[in-house]
């Protein structure tokens, strides 16, 4: 039998420790780096309307501004509307269920009250979100998450701010040799991302609107801020769509359950018109992915990064084909070089 023999040098094991230092590095820092790309993401997405702006005669500091500003607004204003509408539309929820309940097991003798019902339904739904964590657990996860978006929404202003802020920052951290190769990819990418925005928000439009139209046809009251709300969370991929059916069909549980029934059946309705023609088509022409790797990102992005993944999945997947793409243009290059006669293959 041939033996084989393995030279390892003090260099190789170096390099390798440095490799598994830098991965265990990047690691411990990982939700920083989700942070700075995910504000990344959205100074890109919102560039065209800041440079559009910005030719419209706009400094770019007040474009920048006005942009953010509405996005806060719209959200903020929203929030205001809609969160006392489902609180009170959640209690009349409880009252019906307590009042259900009650007729249901009737024949034991026991009774239950409103305070029983809502306490119940607050251990429960507190097990749901954080699972066995603790009161401080729980509470670190939630500001850790407000100064997540406080970071992010700062970092991603100050990049909207130059016109080339992201090239910027990239030629900051890029090694020079990979400098030009990095900003190729960001550039084609950078196009990308920018119609997936716009198709968001042209999504968004489609859908309020067809919630606004089909719920006011229906009947059920605060029509127009459903609507909206249907719109806006459109924009977060799965959850938001599933959140803003909800409100509707308890505000119009508290009318009837057939009218509750109705609005299941008109928000099932057009969440099948968008993902079987209008998403396939406008994400496929818009940013030429399949929709089967649209699907695909979703949800790698939420088994990895949960909420935040949802957000990042079809940034990350143009990106990423980004980069296939130009290693496949390489390979072909080489491969054309060698069958040339130019390049000999070593």
């Amino acid at each position: 039998m041939e033996k084989v023999h393995m030279d390892i040098t003090w260099g190789s094991l170096w390099r390798t420790a440095l490799v598994v230092g830098m991965a265990g590095v990047l690691f411990l820092v990982r939700d920083v780096l989700v942070a700075i790309f995910l504000s990344v993401v959205i100074s890109t997405g919102l560039a065209p309307f800041v440079d559009f702006l910005e030719k419209r005669s706009v400094p770019r500091l007040l474009g920048t501004i006005l942009v953010y500003l509405s996005i806060v607004l719209v959200f903020g204003l929203l929030i205001y509307v809609v969160v006392p509408i489902a609180m009170a539309e959640f209690e009349g929820l409880f009252e019906n269920l307590v009042a259900l309940t009650n007729s249901i097991f009737s024949f034991t003798g026991t009774k239950i009250t409103i305070d029983t019902f809502q306490d119940n339904i607050g251990i429960f739904s507190s097990a749901f979100f954080f699972g066995g964590a603790s009161f401080f657990e729980a509470a670190s996860s939630f500001f850790g998450g407000v100064a997540l978006a406080i970071t992010v929404a700062f970092v991603s202003f100050y990049l909207s701010l130059s016109r080339n802020g992201v090239e910027w920052f990239l030629r900051a951290i890029m090694p020079e040799s990979y400098e030009e190769k990095v900003l190729s990819i960001f550039k084609r990418s950078k196009r990308r991302i920018g119609f997936w925005l716009q198709t968001q928000i042209f999504l968004s439009l489609v859908v309020g609107l067809l919630s606004f139209i089909g719920l006011a046809l229906l009947g059920v009251e605060h029509a127009l801020i459903l609507g909206m709300a249907a719109g806006v969370f459109e924009i977060i991929p799965f959850v938001g769509p599933v959140f803003a059916g909800s409100i509707a069909v308890l505000v119009a549980l508290s009318d009837s359950f057939s009218l509750g029934l109705y609005v299941l059946v008109l928000f099932a309705v057009i969440q099948q018109i968008e993902s079987q023609f209008i998403i396939p088509s406008l994400f496929q022409k818009a940013i030429g992915l399949h929709p089967v790797v649209v699907i695909a990102a979703f949800m790698i992005g939420f088994t990895l990064l949960g909420f935040i993944g949802l957000i990042l999945a079809v940034p990350g997947a143009v990106i990423l084909q980004e980069i296939l793409n130009d290693w496949v243009s390489i390979k072909d290059h080489r491969r054309a070089l060698r069958e040339s006669g130019i390049v000999k293959d070593k």
